[in-house]
């Protein structure tokens, strides 16, 4: 299923092959459509994986991942690579294998690093009157996306 339709105007593309093997020459005829659909416009967004975690975006979108991401500090700039479909209103690019990074280019930058409002958690045990409370204040990482493009 190399070009199907779908309802809507919306162009469905699954860059795979008959044998499963992703070609580059054939991933960039594909992407032709969404090239010319998305010039000039902000209308372009991406489903990318953070901890294996799909997450929707478009420009100047705010993510808050749950965790405290390791070795980044407030102000670096990260770029995202492991994404699973580009698409705009008319046209989506989906990839099983993920999208080849040499298509598109994702930055951001992280805002903020703070911890979630304070919550409390009660345990008990299987029949135990006693409730233990246990206070819980996880670390949240808040993304926000600078720039999405097609190269």
């Amino acid at each position: 299923m190399a070009n199907a339709s779908a309802t809507n105007a919306t162009k469905s593309v699954n860059p795979t092959s008959s044998n499963g093997i992703t070609s580059l020459k054939k991933q960039v005829d594909d992407m032709k459509y969404l090239k010319y659909d998305s010039n000039g416009s902000n209308s372009l967004y991406a489903i990318l994986r953070l901890h294996n975690i799909p997450y929707l975006v478009t420009k100047g979108d705010k993510i808050i991942l749950p965790t405290r991401m390791k070795g980044v500090k407030v102000g670096d700039q990260l770029t995202f690579n492991n994404v699973t479909t580009i698409g705009s209103p008319n046209f989506i690019f989906n990839s099983e294998n993920g999208v080849n990074p040499d298509l598109f280019e994702i930055k951001g930058s992280v805002v903020e690093i703070t911890k979630e409002p304070y919550y409390e958690v009660y345990r008990k045990k299987q029949r135990c009157r006693r409730l233990k409370t246990i206070p819980v204040q996880n670390y949240q990482t808040i993304l926000m996306i600078n720039e999405l493009k097609l190269n």
